[in-house]
């Protein structure tokens, strides 16, 4: 008795065109993008949008190979077989307006060049070009099962990590801007707000320049993290109303009387010493710093049992997994994520979620 076919069933030759052909656009995509990204021509290509075009929205920028090379001292030969390939990926078309010029292909000048856009992806995407570099790190941990820490790593390679999680952090401010009115009008009127794990400064960048009213302070352990935080808030002139602090939380809850009607912690909790009970502790020390009625944010990524079939896996949260193993980073989910906060003395625990965005108001 013959068996009937799976209609569902892959084909040889569909298998064969998602590894080979999908997967090679997709490598080369990101082998273009993240080169371009570390020789500086992505971020000449929006410096020069910006002074070229004064008034209405940028959406594309025209160069040449010649251009590139002279204003950025780079190999003409080099630049023409990385423009090609970028051309064949659909990073940039041909601009027919003038001769052998090159333009960037629909939305992405928004997607990968334009760092101020809302839909601006370059830093993820980045990620995953910096992980390519780092493979000796996997091999490693492979074979001997151990874990390095992230000073470890290169500037360049952790500081776009950092601009990757200040990303997410854009996205949780959305949903809190929309979910938590009263908790923005506070912030809009001048509140004060905190943020444990500032790094680099970049997300604590994006919520000061939205709530222009509002006083922040940052903390963090990383000395090269508050260096840069501390420049890149001297650019705005912001020294009323912003302070960063290289200071660990147990130390910082001792030594301040300050409440904030607002805690942040973005990107932050997974990467933690993975013991629950330090865990416990540090969000134990959050608590005589906010106000009755504040609000702590916990925005962190929620990874499902590898072996939960009944869970709704997102690409983007398990990558995340996949990148940050080598650091020993440890996730949540839903169930245990609540279990961490009901030993805590916090009381009231919400997952505000639309889409695929997400993060923990959090109450006493």
């Amino acid at each position: 008795m013959s068996q009937e076919k799976n209609n569902s069933e892959i084909t040889m030759n569909e298998q064969l065109r998602n590894f080979m052909v999908k997967s090679m656009y997709g490598f080369q995509t990101i082998l273009c993008y993240g080169l371009g990204k570390r020789l500086g021509i992505f971020d000449y290509l929006n410096q020069k949008a910006h002074s070229e075009i004064s008034e209405g929205k940028i959406s594309s920028i025209s160069f040449t190979v010649e251009d590139l090379s002279e204003n950025l001292k780079l190999g003409a030969d080099y630049l023409e077989a990385w423009l090609h390939m970028s051309i064949v990926c659909g990073i940039f078309e041909i601009d027919k307006s003038c001769k052998r010029c090159a333009k960037t292909a629909p939305h992405v000048f928004e997607l990968l060049v334009d760092s101020d856009s809302m839909f601006y992806l370059g830093d993820f995407i980045a990620n995953f070009y910096n992980m390519a570099q780092g493979q000796d790190l996997l091999i490693e941990g492979f074979k001997t099962g151990t874990t390095i820490r992230f000073s470890e790593v290169t500037g360049d390679m952790y500081k776009e990590g950092q601009k990757a999680s200040a990303r997410f952090g854009t996205l949780v401010e959305r949903l809190f801007a929309k979910y938590c009115k009263e908790d923005k009008r506070k912030l809009s009127r001048g509140a004060k707000a905190l943020e444990v794990g500032c790094g680099y400064g970049f997300n604590l960048e994006n919520w000061a320049k939205k709530y222009k009213k509002a006083y922040f302070t940052g903390i963090d352990i990383d000395p090269e993290g508050i260096a840069h935080a501390k420049k890149l808030m001297g650019k705005y002139n912001w020294g009323d109303r912003v302070k960063i602090l290289e200071i660990p939380i147990e130390k910082f809850a001792k030594s301040t009387e300050t409440k904030f009607d607002v805690i942040m912690l973005n990107m932050v909790l997974h990467e933690m010493d993975p013991d629950e009970s330090y865990r416990i502790e540090a969000i134990n020390n959050l608590y005589p710093l906010l106000k009755d009625e504040g609000l702590l944010i916990i925005g962190d990524t929620l990874v499902p049992d590898t072996f939960d079939i009944t869970a709704d896996p997102q690409l983007y949260d398990i990558m995340h997994k996949w990148f940050e193993v080598s650091f020993g980073s440890r996730f949540y989910d839903e169930s245990t994520f609540q279990e961490l906060i009901n030993s805590t003395p916090f009381k009231r625990t919400e997952l505000i979620r639309e889409g695929g965005s997400y993060f923990w108001a959090i109450r006493k």
